[in-house]
Formats: C-alpha cells, structure tokens, sequence
C-alpha cells in the first residue's frame, strides 16, 4: 500500500512538473527576452484593434450591451470605462517595478524599445486577455507573450474591467521580473 502511495505521488508531482513547464512555455509566443535582458526603461503603447468584449467586437458589443440595458451608453462605457482602464495596468506595473529601477513609459517614443499591449479579449467581469509584443528601434519583433488579467467579483463594469487591469498590471511586473531583472 506505501509502496502504491508512493508511485501516486511521484506520477502526480512529475505531472506537475511537466505542466508548470508547458504553461512558462505557453507565455512566449515567440522570440525571446536574453536580447534585452538589462533594459530599464521601455515605451509603451496599446493597440485597441483587436478587441472583443464577450466574444464580440467593439461594434457589436455596443449593440448587445444597448439592446440589454438600454439605461446605459454603451459607447460612452467602451471609451470612458474600459480604454481609460489600461492606466491602471501601467500604474500598477510602475508601482513595483519603478522600485527595481524599471520605467514602462506610456505616450513616449524616446526608447529603444517598445512594449505593444494589445488586449484581445475582455469579458464583463474585467478577466482579460491580450497579446504583448516588444520591438526594437527599427520595429523588429523581439519577443511576443501572452498577458492574463483576473477581473473582479463586485461593482460595476467600470470597476470590474480596472480590476482586470490592475491584475494584468501585476503579471506583466511579475514577467519583466522574471525575465528581463534577473
């Protein structure tokens, strides 16, 4: 029976081990961080053009949300309470990364290297997800990742989609820790 117990335990952790693996190698989409391991300050942009709210595009989502609950401006949502969240992102990466001598640089183009943050899907309760690339002066890809957000439980979507925000904010300091602050 210990011998049984065991063997589960080892079949369980290697399990574990080989997903944990996959999912660091699921972050990288492609290229790869050692070119600009070092680097401490880096612009930083959004690009809204790939966005979908609940599987739908921005067009069409305005439509549902106005046809649902027409009280609301769905636009007004879209470009007051939504686009205005990814400053949460920045501020909230800033906050711990400015502390290790790391500046992500909204609205600049002064640095070499630019971090393009292009949410992908975001949901009504703020979960996000968006594709991140890094390109060099001359716009060459350097690296290109996947970024997660967990939204929020409570309040309105306002609320929810800043605290996606906030949350991917966090992974990507957690990110340029790991991979560019060794």
């Amino acid at each position: 029976m210990k011998a049984t117990k065991k063997l589960f335990l080892i079949i369980a952790m290697f399990t574990l081990g080989v997903t944990a693996m996959s999912a660091r190698d699921n972050l990288i989409v492609e290229g790869s961080f050692a070119k600009i391991q070092g680097v401490k300050r880096m612009n930083l942009n959004i690009d809204w053009s790939y966005l979908h709210i609940d599987g739908h595009t921005p067009r069409e989502w305005i439509d549902v949300r106005n046809n649902e609950q027409p009280q609301y401006d769905a636009e007004r949502e879209l470009e007051k309470e939504l686009k205005v969240r990814w400053l949460d992102l920045v501020t909230t990466s800033n906050e711990k990364l400015n502390k290790k001598q790391f500046f992500l640089l909204p609205y600049s183009t002064e640095e070499d290297y630019t971090l393009t943050i292009t949410p992908h899907q975001v949901d009504r309760r703020g979960n996000l997800e968006a594709f991140c690339t890094i390109t060099n002066g001359d716009d060459e890809v350097v690296v290109k990742f996947v970024l997660t957000g967990k939204g929020g439980v409570f309040g309105t979507m306002g609320n929810l989609w800043g605290d996606g925000f906030k949350s991917a904010g966090k992974n990507l300091a957690k990110i340029i820790e790991k991979f560019l602050l060794k």
